[in-house]
């Protein structure tokens, strides 16, 4: 057999492809890709036509003249590789949402909703000084009325004058200079020398009592407990609030 036609050919083997054999196959094999596929331009979020009629992908910022040529781009492996690189971009940046979803999740000052109502005025209450007969000493007992509450029961608090709000201050300052007399300068004429119980029960508005901070409140050790010289109750059936707290005896105090 006479292989002296075929260059670079081996025995056995098909000689090297001209041009023009190469052109039959690529166009062969563009018709099988057209057979096995069938390009959907609105479904395919990475290729458009542009204004001169030709496709680009928007992935590879490649630009093809027919649709046969973006399905062979479809196979190709820079194509392949640009998909990897967006699989992983998206699958940090998702990691990083779902992150930032549960941050935002917890509560805080920041995103947690206000609350709001329609308030129908201050609640009725008695403020009563008491002694236990036991250990003598003296202590402050509040019993407020809400007959129209909408909440399960009133909350309370013990706030500092700067816990406050800027409103709530002005309000505290004018108070105590009108329980002293309008004097200026003094100490017990000092917002910052008190304690304010702040109760609260939707949707009544805020009462607030000044307690002096020159005797301390014997409290329990641990927040939100309760004892015999430190309670609290809320009475459903009557809606009636009770707090009763005592002071701590200083040495020499009896």
């Amino acid at each position: 057999m006479d292989y002296s036609g075929r260059v670079n050919s081996k025995k056995g083997a098909g000689g090297v492809a001209g041009a023009e054999e190469t052109n039959v196959h690529t166009r062969q094999r563009i018709k099988e890709l057209l057979a096995t596929q069938v390009l959907d331009l609105d479904n395919d979020p990475y290729v458009f036509r542009n204004h001169l009629g030709l496709l680009e992908c928007r992935l590879c910022l490649t630009t093809h003249v027919s649709e046969s040529s973006y399905i062979s781009h479809l196979g190709g492996k820079k194509h392949r590789l640009s998909l990897e690189k967006r699989r992983a971009l998206d699958e940090k940046y998702n990691n990083s949402r779902q992150l930032n979803q549960k941050i935002n999740s917890i509560v805080s000052i920041t995103n947690t909703q206000k609350r709001s109502w329609a308030k129908i005025g201050k609640p009725a209450y008695k403020l009563t000084k008491i002694r236990d007969p036991e250990t003598l000493q003296m202590g402050l007992l509040i019993d407020v009325k809400y007959p129209k509450i909408t909440t399960e029961e009133p909350i309370f608090r013990i706030m500092s004058y700067y816990e406050l709000s800027s409103k709530n201050q002005n309000v505290a300052v004018s108070f105590i200079d009108r329980e002293n007399g309008g004097e200026t300068g003094t100490e017990s004429n000092d917002p910052n020398n008190a304690q304010y119980l702040v109760i609260t029960a939707e949707p009544y508005e805020n009462i607030c009592f000044i307690i002096p901070n020159d005797k301390e409140i014997d409290k329990p050790l641990e927040a939100g407990e309760m004892s015999k010289s430190y309670w609290w109750f809320w009475d459903n059936d009557a809606k009636e609030f009770f707090l009763q707290f005592l002071y701590k005896e200083r040495d020499g105090e009896k």
